[in-house]
């Protein structure tokens, strides 16, 4: 039986930190929240770390059909320290800019361009010392969402 190939070079993969997984930031997020960091993830190269989108157009070829979920979900990782908003989106999906992110524990470098500047890796997941503080957090998020939800229909 000849021996499996364990050579990945060439090969694209998706480099996930064991600090990341193994925290209780991780583990008080929702699947969907896990599936759109890794969807997000796939986006991620050497230097474009702080020009990741999870815009719908970007995504649907990956499954994504709905723009609540992903926005409900990017919340989820913002809230949590996983990843960080470093342009705010302008004139909504069919008009003006996306909103971009950077993952928090890979470093940033600056793009001019996309007003984006350069940062190390901070590690804000790294904050939560156990799972309950994680819901805790996204129980604090989710009210936030609904009382500006609740401003934007009066």
């Amino acid at each position: 039986m000849a021996r499996e190939d364990k050579n990945w070079t060439g090969v694209a993969h998706v480099r996930v930190r064991l600090d990341v997984l193994n925290s209780p930031a991780w583990r008080a997020l929702s699947f969907t929240a896990r599936a759109l960091y890794m969807d997000m993830r796939a986006s991620l190269r050497s230097t474009n770390n702080g020009d990741i989108n999870a815009a719908l157009g970007t995504l649907t070829h990956r499954g994504w059909s709905s723009r609540t979920t992903i926005l409900k979900a990017a919340g989820e990782l913002v809230a949590l320290g996983f990843i960080a908003k470093t342009r705010q989106g302008m004139g909504g999906p069919t008009h003006g800019s996306c909103s971009l992110f950077r993952f928090t524990d890979v470093p940033t470098y600056e793009h001019a361009k996309l007003g984006v500047s350069a940062c190390k890796a901070t590690c804000d997941f790294l904050a939560f010392q156990s799972v309950a503080d994680a819901e805790r957090a996204l129980k604090e998020w989710a009210a936030s969402e609904a009382t500006s939800k609740a401003r934007k229909t009066k």
